[in-house]
């Protein structure tokens, strides 16, 4: 028994073949010395079968006869087999006609805008835009020098910008000049102290001493865990602290919620331009600049069932209007809006933390309701800060021992 599968993609479409008799496996080692790919090749009880190129089936053919095996074509699928079909017809050729005129002209304009680093996307669109580097633009004769001196100019802490493009895609690389915070190796000489006025609850120490009793409190940058130990004589030796300290804290938050007000929402009319994408190319299938002021962008992108299992899908860049809507909230719309906020809220600032409580209160004012919430929450509050040794008196110091 043979199994032969071989990793990869047939675009144009695929031809199951399967034979009986004759000299099978020469039969196969032939085809795949002239380079014809194969796939879910089985060879079992002198059967044999498989996937195959319609492009290669007639080489199958002819090496089958050489080698005395029978097969006989199967299932056919893909794009070759599509174009068959419709091959008598006029509009088929003007379809492609239009298809290849469509990618030429692809080439030639701005598809796509890919920003990658640390820096306000926003920012760095809105000087492309103001350089004349937007989607639907031709992309010869663009001042990519411009756009990245404006960038290095007007955007903050960038130490490095690249503004290029391929093919119909521009893209806009930067660095940050910020600093990335300093990482201490396990060598480092570490304290852990708090980040913040709290009570410890548990406190793991694996490396150390913990100079704090675990129901005490701390101040922030208060020390809670020392690398520092006596040898049990006139030296002190040093270490990287390591502990897990849970701390218990409390924080107010404020939130206000007015009963009347002006909001934007992104519902109003939909402007939709297509591109077609082939493996990482971007082809615009409309003229002229794709978009819209004003709007809010989404996209999502689509493959037609008949091009599955192929590199070609079809992308869709939608832009919704805002418009201006004027809303009154009752009281309980306001409580309603309140609950949404603190929800955020607590999803993008405190996931990290366990919210033990949430004790809230609210207030009428004139022009609308505040609310506070008392948040307990529990979570690690340590951090590592190296110790400051004095080098003068560094070879009357013994190296740090497990």
């Amino acid at each position: 028994m043979l199994h032969l599968t071989s990793m990869f993609t047939m675009p144009i479409g695929w031809v199951e073949f399967s034979g009986i008799g004759g000299f099978q496996e020469r039969f196969v080692s032939e085809l795949l010395e002239k380079g014809i790919k194969l796939r879910k090749v089985h060879i079992e009880n002198g059967r044999i079968s498989g996937i195959i190129s319609p492009l290669d089936y007639r080489h199958a053919a002819e090496a089958s006869r050489r080698y005395g095996v029978r097969i006989r074509a199967g299932r056919r699928r893909g794009l070759y087999f599509t174009a068959l079909r419709y091959s008598r017809r006029a509009g088929l050729y003007a379809g492609l006609l239009a298809f290849f005129l469509i990618l030429s002209i692809g080439k030639a304009t701005v598809a796509d805008i890919r920003i990658t680093g640390n820096a306000p996307e926003a920012q760095i669109i809105q000087i492309l835009e103001e350089c004349g580097i937007t989607r639907g633009v031709p992309s010869h004769g663009l001042d990519f020098s411009l756009a990245e001196r404006r960038i290095l100019l007007e955007v903050d802490n960038v130490a490095w910008v690249d503004v290029s493009s391929s093919g119909s895609r521009v893209s806009v690389t930067v660095k940050d000049a910020v600093p990335q915070p300093e990482m201490y190796n396990a060598d480092t000489p570490c304290n852990l102290v708090a980040t913040r006025d709290a009570m410890i609850v548990s406190a793991t120490v694996r490396k150390g001493t913990l100079v704090t009793q675990v129901g005490s409190g701390v101040q922030r940058g208060g020390l809670i865990v020392s690398g520092t130990i006596a040898d049990g004589g006139e030296h002190l030796l040093y270490r990287h602290a390591s502990a897990d300290i849970i701390g218990e804290f409390t924080e107010t938050r404020e939130f206000f919620i007015p009963y009347s007000e002006t909001i934007r929402i992104p519902d109003g009319e939909q402007t939709e331009f297509r591109y077609l994408v082939f493996q990482d190319d971007v082809y615009p299938l409309f003229f002229g600049r794709a978009y819209v002021e004003d709007a809010l962008y989404s996209e999502y992108t689509e493959i037609p069932p008949m091009l599955k299992g192929t590199p070609i899908s079809f992308r869709t860049g939608v832009f919704t209007k805002y418009r201006d809507v004027d809303i009154t909230r009752s009281d309980d719309d306001c409580l309603n809006e309140f609950r949404k906020q603190k929800s955020t809220f607590e999803e993008n600032f405190y996931s990290e933390f366990e919210i033990v409580s949430a004790i809230e209160k609210c207030f009428p004012e004139e022009g609308g309701i505040r609310f506070e919430v008392d948040y307990t929450l529990r979570g690690d509050i340590a951090e590592e800060v190296p110790i400051e040794v004095d080098i003068s008196h560094t070879d009357d110091i013994p190296e740090a021992t497990e």
